[in-house]
């Protein structure tokens, strides 16, 4: 009888064991099954999400193609962002920023190394923005003069400092084609490049919109001549002055600047002809979709003439 008891107790064990491991086993599946669930639906919405950020882009270049008015100021309806706009089963966000007020660096020099009037504006806005000394703007300035140097038979002075790094490269010899490119060219680190993010741009033409324009490169595109020909007309008390009266109201035409308090005639001296404008051409496009807990960012640039799409970007 005992040892039929002994074998009683160890099937009853046995079977204790095998329905904990059948337990365990049909936990470990319902947790993967859920897992797996949790990241279809995860995938799914944020495939979605894609797509109304996507959407987002294309409403932006709707937005932008029905002003057809003859000025560019943020207080119109492109310039105030759309937030959690309602579609589908999810929502979008839209934010639209006119790059034309900031300074295009493909103006400092042409392909040849020849300075061109960009060269002093860029010199007198990183002495605004960066706070440093002349003649490390000037090597500034210099260094990306050589780095459009298309001709790749020419040495240039910084040609050994690209060979000496690690690893080593050549100079572009082309014109930049994003802003972060910056960072590969001599004295341009991370830090140097963030700060000038606000004011500076690598497409359109060369143009600067009045109506969005930060007063930093407002002063610093008075600087188009030569060093010792430059005639500062506008100063700094000035170009806070033509900013303030632009956040009131837009510059409807050049001439509209005469009517700012102090200015008068005087703008019409301080800046090349037909380099300053009161509309602009290109645009920046933020757009986020979000469905559930998928988000999705995208970012484009786009050319207001002729609704050109210069650059696109999923996040």
């Amino acid at each position: 009888m005992s040892c039929l008891r002994n074998q009683n107790g160890m099937a009853l064990l046995l079977v204790l064991v095998i329905v904990a491991l059948l337990s365990a086993l049909v936990i470990e599946f319902s947790f993967s099954t859920l897992v797996d669930l949790r990241a279809t639906e995860t995938f799914r919405d944020r495939t979605k999400a894609y797509y109304l950020a996507r959407g987002g882009i294309e409403a932006a270049r709707i937005i932008l193609q029905e002003d057809k008015n003859d000025f560019d100021h943020p207080t119109e309806f492109w310039g105030n962002p759309l937030v959690n706009i309602p579609a589908g089963d999810g929502d979008v966000s839209i934010t639209i920023t006119d790059l034309t007020g900031r300074l295009n660096l493909n103006y400092i020099a042409d392909r040849n190394g020849n300075p061109l009037p960009g060269y002093h504006r860029f010199v007198a806005l990183c002495e605004e923005v960066l706070l440093l000394d002349p003649l490390q703007v000037q090597e500034l300035a210099d260094s990306l003069v050589y780095w459009f140097n298309a001709d790749k038979t020419k040495t240039t002075p910084d040609d050994t400092y690209y060979a000496n790094l690690h690893p080593p490269y050549h100079r572009r010899g082309e014109k930049l084609t994003i802003i972060d490119e910056l960072k590969l060219v001599k004295g341009f680190d991370a830090q140097r490049v963030e700060r000038l993010k606000p004011y500076i741009r690598v497409v359109g033409e060369e143009q600067i919109n009045l109506n969005t324009a930060p007063a930093e490169v407002l002063y610093a595109w008075q600087f188009s001549a030569a060093e010792g020909n430059i005639e500062v007309i506008l100063d700094q008390r000035d170009m806070v002055a033509l900013v303030d009266y632009r956040q009131q109201t837009a510059y409807r035409a050049l001439s509209d600047l005469a009517l700012v308090e102090g200015i008068g005639e005087r703008w019409s001296a301080a800046w090349l002809h037909n380099s300053v404008g009161v509309s602009g051409s290109i645009y920046q496009v933020h757009s986020q979709g979000r469905i559930n807990q998928g988000s999705r960012y995208a970012k484009a640039i786009i050319n207001k003439q002729g609704n050109e799409l210069l650059s696109f970007k999923v996040e």
